[in-house]
């Protein structure tokens, strides 16, 4: 397998019979299930080590420190761009949108033929039938399809081809690589209306199925 090249390098699911992309790196990563994985799931990085908060958040602060990658911990705060180029904060004034109760958050690589797979299923699968629900899809672009940084006209171009009603972002510089240890694609992360996660995979499994029973089982609880 060819060597990735890695983003010069924060946004927002896998639990058995997984089928992973691996990104390609050098630091051996497995690609295995990280639901419930520890704070030091990231290539030797203090994952839960707390951030600053811009001292002019938008309409909807974000919450406090400490945040994390595992499960119970709290998302970070960051910003990416969306297709057009305009800026998506997370925490901003739609995360706080009081219709919203989980946020689905999906991490995918153009190379990655797992990530393809997920996004043709995507809209009719997940994102339309749980609109209505409270839930809310992100999918974030790591990698083109030589492994380097993704640009607007990938994103632009990824939404046309799978037909995605979800927000689309990209992440140039990999910020949100510390979601995905090991680099297995796709990754998947569901938080809550209070940005704690309460759901991840890395891999991904047939039909988005499940991503499906996690979204039921959180919505009825």
């Amino acid at each position: 397998m060819a060597t990735s090249r890695v983003a010069r390098g924060i946004g927002i699911v896998l639990l058995v019979g997984l089928t992973a992309c691996d990104g390609r790196r050098d630091d051996g990563g497995d690609g295995v299930t990280n639901a419930g994985a520890g704070p030091g799931d990231a290539a030797g990085l203090d994952l839960d080590a707390g951030t600053s908060v811009d001292a002019s958040p938008p309409r909807c602060m974000a919450p406090p420190e400490p945040y994390g990658t595992s499960l119970g911990r709290r998302l970070r705060p960051f910003e990416l761009q969306q297709c057009d180029g305009t800026p998506y904060a997370f925490y901003n004034e739609h995360w706080c949108d009081p219709a919203t109760r989980l946020t689905v958050i999906n991490i995918a690589a153009e190379w990655c033929g797992p990530c393809r797979e997920e996004s043709r299923s995507l809209t009719a699968r997940i994102t339309e039938p749980y609109r209505s629900r409270g839930v809310r899809v992100i999918q974030i672009l790591v990698q083109d399809a030589e492994y380097g940084p993704p640009d607007l006209a990938l994103c632009r171009r990824w939404v046309e081809t799978f037909g995605l009603t979800n927000i689309e972002l990209i992440d140039p510089e990999q910020r949100t690589q510390i979601y995905f240890p090991g680099n297995s694609l796709p990754a998947t992360i569901i938080v809550d209306h209070e940005g704690i996660i309460q759901f991840r995979e890395n891999g991904a499994s047939e039909g988005l199925v499940t991503l499906q029973a996690a979204l039921d089982r959180l919505l009825s609880s």
